[in-house]
């Protein structure tokens, strides 16, 4: 039996088309192997979001013909779609695909050897391409439902790289949880690269798609992958309203200054992300988490601009940050201003969030204490076991009876914070 390896980088979209490359060729008689060890197919599903990622896409590239020298190397992912003369003129690689034709990896291998590029022009692209599904968590699944993203902000490199919206069919959603279901997930995650902009390209609102989630579906725990505050409309807020729809959002921020999001080229500012709060509080109560990410660095950041942003953060009281020191991207208009920000200064200032972080953080996990929370069990043994509430914060509970089960949604209220993780009793 032939043997493939898969390095996965990037995104939770990367990382949930990796997985969908694992089940391709699982189904094409592979014995699926780690990625240090010897196989006959290394593929490396690339992110291109900064330099350094590139630089990191590269490495593993290097790695997995130091590794096999006779194995086939196919690269695939949003570096192989931007630059794909860079990686031609890699001896190392076999094979480079972008974002279409990912279902013909093993036919291009076997019948066109001579062909080493296969890129079609992402502009040209108009349909979302359904990948088979494979999901290795046994209790939640990531849900693709659009591709493509038309945002173009300044520091950006996605929209070139995975080119228009283009939505998945939400009979084809439906379907793919119905499967879900049978296998006995109790959560599903909805992500995509732009997943607030879900249905621009088929005259549909994402609203549309929760609604029809709500009716057809019986799965009890759904969340989103990151939202913009600006697609947060009154339609959206009604079908949020559902309990099956979890109380934490990852609503995108990347600043706290006005000034600096208009040169990001972002679209909405702090008084909307602030009002977009406060509507998702209104609804869903003060237990809703939200987390961001913030990108600190970014050309012509001040220390007053920083100053404000962290200020601004401070008084959304937010549950968690993601925190980014910008990067250039070629190809992208940030990396041609003049103003960079310098390395040391980046660092401090990443520094800073962090601090801000763990404060916001502990004070969120306060809120918690004597709360009652709902927990998906995720790993359970005879001393204790461990799951995320509704509003995704980890949790542990005592499990000495062994009554607990993992893949079990249980009731716990929280009486103390330890370490950083909050600790629960059974209800």
């Amino acid at each position: 039996m032939k043997k493939a390896a898969i390095c996965i980088l990037g995104c939770r979209v990367n990382q949930s088309e990796g997985e969908s490359f694992l089940e391709y060729f699982k189904n094409n008689g592979y014995q699926i192997v780690d990625f240090k060890e010897k196989a006959d197919v290394y593929l490396i599903h690339t992110c291109t979001v900064t330099s350094q990622a590139d630089s990191k896409s590269r490495q593993m590239i290097r790695k997995a013909k130091k590794t096999n020298n006779e194995a086939k190397v196919v690269v695939t992912g949003c570096y192989a779609q931007t630059e794909p003369g860079v990686l031609q003129n890699m001896p190392e690689v076999d094979l480079i695909i972008g974002m279409k034709d990912r279902d013909n990896i093993i036919k291009l291998l076997e019948e066109n050897e001579t062909e080493k590029v296969h890129i079609f022009d992402i502009r040209k692209i108009k349909d979302f391409e359904n990948m088979i599904t494979s999901n290795p968590d046994k209790t939640r699944a990531f849900i693709k439902i659009q591709e493509g993203c038309e945002s173009f902000c300044s520091y950006c490199i996605i929209p070139i790289a995975r080119g228009r919206i283009r939505s998945r069919a939400i009979s084809d959603i439906i379907e793919e949880i119905a499967v879900l279901e049978e296998q006995g997930y109790q959560e599903i995650v909805l992500t995509g690269i732009h997943a607030g902009a879900y249905g621009l390209d088929l005259g549909l609102e994402l609203s549309q798609l929760m609604a029809e989630i709500t009716a057809k579906t019986t799965i009890p725990r759904v969340r989103f992958g990151s939202l913009d505050p600006n697609e947060i409309n009154e339609s959206f807020l009604k079908e949020f309203s559902n309990q099956r729809f979890m109380p934490h959002i990852h609503l995108a921020m990347q600043s706290g200054d006005n000034e600096i999001l208009r040169i990001m080229n972002r679209k909405y500012d702090c008084e909307q992300y602030l009002a977009t709060i406060e509507k998702l509080r209104r609804i869903k109560g003060e237990l809703l988490s939200i987390t961001t990410d913030i990108m600190v660095g970014f050309p012509y950041e001040k220390e007053e601009h920083h100053k404000r942003s962290m200020e601004f953060i401070r008084r959304c009281q937010l549950d968690n940050l993601h925190i980014f020191q910008y990067s250039k991207r070629k190809g992208t208009r940030a990396a041609k201003f003049p103003e960079q920000v310098e390395s040391e200064i980046k660092k401090i200032r990443a520094r800073e969030m962090e601090e801000l972080k763990k404060e916001l953080h502990l004070e969120f996990q306060k809120k918690m204490l004597g709360q009652h929370l709902s927990l998906l069990i995720e790993k359970a043994n005879k001393s204790e076991a461990v799951g995320y509430s509704d509003n995704y914060l980890k949790v542990i509970i005592e499990n000495k009876t062994g009554i607990i089960l993992e893949n079990n949604i249980y009731s716990v209220k929280i009486i103390e914070i330890q370490k950083n993780i909050l600790i629960g009793e059974l209800i």
